[in-house]
């Protein structure tokens, strides 16, 4: 089968770019933030770093810091994400687009009647005789 990408949309691509980006920036952020918590927390503990944050509350304000980096690593992801859909549409209007083939062999069809699995191109389920077309 073969398909060809002219255009790409830019929505449905920065929904998905800040969509993968917020949740692995804040887990990342969480993580971070919280091993840099606690060695805040440690070293409040053992010197003269004023008191301001100790114990959970250094790993509290880590947190909130990983979480807040994370949100702004998804802003900027979600703007480099648009300016690529920008550069593609751009080249793919002088161009023509990007064509691929996937090979049907590859992609495994279900008989939406038996749920029989179907191979090739065939148009009728080999069990049920279900039509199923392409």
């Amino acid at each position: 089968m073969r398909y060809e990408v002219k255009r790409l949309e830019y929505f449905p691509v920065f929904t998905l770019v800040i969509t993968v980006g917020l949740i692995a920036g804040v887990i990342v952020g969480i993580l971070l933030g919280a091993l840099v918590g606690i060695g805040i927390g440690f070293f409040s503990e053992f010197s003269d770093f004023g008191g301001i944050v100790t114990g959970a509350a250094g790993t509290a304000v880590g947190i909130l810091i990983g979480i807040v980096m994370g949100i702004i690593w998804a802003i900027i992801a979600g703007i480099v994400s648009l300016i690529y859909v920008f550069l593609y549409n751009l080249a793919a209007g002088i161009v023509g687009g990007v064509e691929m083939e996937l090979k049907s062999k590859h992609l495994a069809r279900i008989c939406p009647n038996c749920g029989h699995t179907l191979t090739g191109d065939t148009a009728f389920c080999p069990s049920c005789g279900q039509k199923v077309g392409l």
